[in-house]
C-alpha cells in the first residue's frame, strides 16, 4: 500500500511538470433551449493532436485530475438549477493508460459535455468555472481553470442552432464583466534598462561558488549513501569478485573503474532526465506550489518511516531481474549492467537522499547547460556518484584495504535510523512553505522550531538506547559513536531552543519560517521594518515621505530571501539604509491570498494583456515579469517615488553584505541627485 501511494505522487508530480507553450485545449461554449424552462449548455474542448482531457468520471482518484464544473449561484435568489451531470460525448474513449498505469476515460481531439438546466429567468447569465488538465504520452500540463459565461437563447425547440455568443477567456462577453471587480495595469511606464546611475551592483551570488557548493552537498550526500546497509556490503562483495573473475590485477582494476564511471554515468543521467523532463522555468513555480510541496512532505514521511525500517521502499522486482540478467552477458555492457542493479537494489536508501538533493537544487535555478539542463542539480548529481563510485575504483587499486574496512552490522541500521529523522526534519520545511503560501497559520515560527526540537530530542534518546526501532538489535550496546551523535543533537536543541528569544537561527535559514511569521513573537515584516505589500500603496507612502523606493520581489517558499534576510538584513549597516532611508515594499509573488476571498468568481482584469487576477501573488508576479523581464526572487529594485525611474541597477541575491551596502548607498545618491 505505502509503495502504491509513494508512486501514486510521483506520479501526480509529473503533472505539474511542463515548461511554456501554447495551450494545447480550446474552449467553446454554446446554450440552446430543449423546450419549456429547460436549456443545455455545451463545453466544447477543441484538443490538439497528442494530447487528451479526462473525463468527469474517473473511478480513481490516485491518476489525473478529473474534469469538473463549478457554477456561480445565488443561493438567496437561484435563478437556474442543474439536472443531473453533465452528459460526454465526442472523442470519449476507454483505455488503458500508460503513464498513470490504470483505465481512464480520456477525449481525443475534441470532448463535448452537455449541462442540463431548469431556468427560472433566463434573462440572467449562467456563469462559473471548469477545470481541467491535459496530458500526452511524455507530461501533463498544470490543471488549468476556464471561466465561463453563457447568455441563454429565448425559448426554441431542440431542433434550432445554438445562437449565444462565445465565451473567451481572454476577452470576457459583458456577462462575464459581471464577475470583474476592476483593472489592474501589471505594465507600467518603467524602463528596466535604464538607470540615474549604473553602479553595476551584481545581479545575484556567484555561480560558480554555488555550483562548487552543491557538489559538496551531493558529495556528502553520497557518502551517507555508501554507508546504509543497501550500499556498504555490496563494496567488498563487488571489488571481490572484480579482482577473482579477472585474468590479471590491471584487468581487474579496469573492469572496477568501468564499474564506478558507470554508477556516475547513471546517476549524472537520471539528475539530466529528471530536470529536463520537468523544464528549468517549471522548477521553480513549483517549489512554490501548495500541492507539490504538501505532495513533497508525505513523501519524505514515508521515505523517514521506511528508514525507521517499518517497511520497504523498493523498485519492482522485475526490472532487478531483467537488469540482473543483462549484467550476465559480460564485457563493458555486462559491467555497466551490474552498475544499474546495484542502483535498483540500492533504491530504498540512495532515493531518499538523491529526492531531498534535487529538490533543493532545483529551486532558484540560474545556470543552464546548453541552454536546457540546469546546472545545480547536474553539479549535484555528479558528487553525490562521484562519493558513491570511489571506494570500488580505490578498493580494487589496493584490494589490501578491505580487511580495514569496518564489518557490516547494527552501525548501519543506526546511520539508516538517523537519516530517517533528518527526513522528518526536512518535510516540515515543505508543509511549511504550503502553509504560508495560503495562510493556514498552522505552522507558524514556534511550532516549527518546537517540532524541531522534538525530533532532535528523539534522536538523541534513540543514540543514548532510550527508544528502539524495529530493525535494532536489542542486544547492541551504546557505542562511543552513539553517544557523540546523542549528545550533538542535545547541543543542537539547546540551539534551536535559543530561536524563542526570535533571534534568526542562522543554521536555519530558508528552512524554518521567518521570525516575522511567528504567534507571539514580531509579525508583518522582517527585524520590525515598517514595509508595504502593495507597490501602489507603497508608493503613496515614498511620496508623500519624499524617500525612494525599496521594492523586493520576494517568496514564502524562497529559500535565498530568507537568508538575505536573515543574514544580511540583519546587519545593522544594512537595516539603517532600510529603516531610515527607504520605503521598503515587499511582493510576495507565491501568496495564494484571493484578492476576493468572499467570491472565488471576483477578479481583476490585467489591462496589459486581459488576464483575469485572482490571488496577489499573481498579480505581483505579472507586475515582476511584464516590468523588469525577471521571474526569479529575491530580486531587489531601487525607485525614485514617480514609481518609473530606476536609481541603479537591479540586483537578484547578494550574500555579501559590503556589496548589498554599496547598492543600496548608490541608489540613495542617485536619489539625491534628482531632488
Amino acid at each position: 500500500m505505502i509503495q502504491r501511494l509513494f508512486f501514486a505522487i510521483v506520479l501526480l508530480l509529473s503533472t505539474f511538470a511542463a515548461t511554456a507553450q501554447p495551450k494545447p485545449v480550446k474552449w467553446t461554449f454554446d446554450s440552446r433551449s430543449v423546450g419549456g424552462d429547460e436549456y443545455e449548455l455545451v463545453f466544447t474542448a477543441k484538443i490538439d493532436e497528442g494530447w487528451t482531457v479526462y473525463s468527469q468520471f474517473l473511478t480513481s482518484d490516485d491518476g489525473p485530475v478529473r474534469t469538473s464544473f463549478s457554477f456561480k449561484e445565488d443561493k438567496k435568489n437561484p435563478h437556474f438549477q442543474l439536472v443531473g451531470k453533465a452528459e460526454e460525448s465526442g472523442g470519449r474513449k476507454e483505455v488503458d493508460d500508460k503513464v498513470f498505469g490504470m483505465k481512464l476515460i480520456k477525449f481525443y481531439h475534441d470532448g463535448i459535455f452537455t449541462q442540463k438546466i431548469k431556468a427560472s429567468d433566463p434573462s440572467k447569465p449562467i456563469e462559473g468555472y471548469l477545470t481541467f488538465m491535459t496530458c500526452n504520452d511524455k507530461m501533463c500540463l498544470p490543471p488549468e481553470d476556464v471561466d465561463f459565461s453563457f447568455r441563454l437563447p429565448a425559448a426554441k425547440t431542440a431542433a434550432e442552432p445554438p445562437t449565444s455568443p462565445v465565451s473567451d477567456e481572454k476577452n470576457p462577453t459583458p456577462a462575464a464583466d459581471a464577475a470583474m471587480q476592476g483593472t489592474f495595469d501589471s505594465k507600467r511606464a518603467i524602463d528596466a534598462n535604464k538607470f540615474v546611475r549604473d553602479c553595476g551592483a551584481a545581479v545575484g551570488g556567484s555561480s560558480s561558488d554555488s555550483l562548487f557548493w552543491i557538489f559538496i552537498l551531493g558529495f556528502l550526500g553520497g557518502l551517507l549513501a555508501l554507508l546504509t546497509p543497501c550500499v556498504f556490503p555490496m563494496i567488498p562483495l563487488t571489488v571481490s569478485y572484480f579482482t577473482k573473475s579477472s585474468i590479471d590485477k590491471a584487468t581487474g582494476i579496469r573492469n572496477a573503474v568501468i564499474y564506478g564511471l558507470s554508477i556516475i554515468f547513471i546517476y549524472v543521467t537520471i539528475g539530466i532526465v529528471l530536470t529536463s523532463m520537468f523544464g528549468p522555468t517549471i522548477l521553480n513555480e513549483m517549489s512554490t506550489d501548495m500541492y507539490f510541496n504538501l505532495a513533497f512532505f508525505v513523501i519524505f514521511v514515508i521515505f523517514a518511516f521506511s528508514f525507521f525500517g517499518y517497511y520497504e521502499i523498493t523498485l519492482p522486482s522485475s526490472w532487478t531481474t531483467k537488469t540482473d540478467q543483462a549484467s550476465n552477458q559480460g564485457g563493458l555492457i555486462g559491467i555497466f549492467f551490474m552498475a544499474f542493479t546495484l542502483s535498483l537494489v540500492s533504491f530504498s536508501c540512495t532515493g531518499p537522499i538523491i529526492g531531498t538533493l534535487l529538490v533543493q537544487t532545483v529551486q532558484n535555478v540560474d545556470g543552464l547547460l546548453f541552454n536546457l539542463i540546469p546546472t545545480k542539480p547536474l553539479a549535484g548529481m555528479f558528487g553525490f556518484s562521484l562519493a558513491l563510485a570511489l571506494p570500488f575504483g580505490l578498493f580494487a587499486a589496493f584490494p589490501g584495504w578491505l580487511s580495514s574496512l569496518p564489518k557490516s552490522g547494527s552501525w548501519l541500521t543506526n546511520v539508516k535510523v538517523t537519516l530517517g529523522f533528518l527526513e522528518l526534519a526536512l518535510a516540515l520545511k515543505f508543509f511549511s512553505t504550503a502553509d504560508m503560501v495560503r495562510h493556514w497559520g498552522l505552522m507558524k515560527y514556534e511550532v516549527f522550531i518546537g517540532l524541531w526540537i522534538l525530533i532532535f530530542l528523539l534522536l538523541a534518546a534513540y543514540h543514548f538506547g532510550l527508544i528502539r526501532f524495529p530493525h535494532d538489535n536489542p542486544n547492541q550496546k551504546v557505542g562511543n559513536g552513539r553517544k557523540i551523535i546523542g549528545t550533538l543533537s542535545v547541543l543542537f536543541v539547546i540551539y534551536l531552543a535559543s530561536g524563542f528569544t526570535y533571534k534568526p537561527l542562522t543554521l536555519l535559514s530558508g528552512l524554518a519560517p521567518p521570525v516575522h511569521y511567528s504567534i507571539y513573537g514580531p509579525k508583518g515584516c522582517p527585524h520590525g521594518l515598517d514595509c508595504y505589500h502593495d507597490f501602489d500603496e507603497g508608493l503613496a507612502r515614498a511620496k508623500a515621505l519624499n524617500k525612494p523606493l525599496f521594492v523586493d520581489f520576494t517568496g514564502y517558499g524562497c529559500v535565498n530571501c530568507r537568508k538575505m534576510e536573515e543574514n544580511v538584513w540583519v546587519k545593522p549597516e544594512i537595516l539603517k539604509y532600510l529603516k531610515d532611508d527607504y520605503v521598503v515594499v515587499s511582493l510576495y509573488v507565491d501568496d495564494r491570498e484571493r484578492l476576493f476571498p468572499d467570491d472565488k468568481q471576483k477578479y481583476l482584469l490585467d489591462k496589459n494583456n486581459n488576464e483575469r487576477i485572482r490571488d496577489k501573488g499573481r498579480k505581483w508576479a505579472s507586475f515582476q515579469i511584464n516590468n523588469f523581464g525577471t521571474s526569479s526572487q529575491p530580486y531587489y529594485i531601487l525607485m525614485h517615488n514617480d514609481g518609473t525611474t530606476l536609481l541603479t541597477r537591479p540586483t537578484a541575491y547578494t550574500p555579501d553584505v559590503t556589496t548589498y551596502k554599496d547598492f543600496l548607498d548608490c541608489g540613495l545618491k542617485a536619489f539625491q541627485t534628482l531632488k
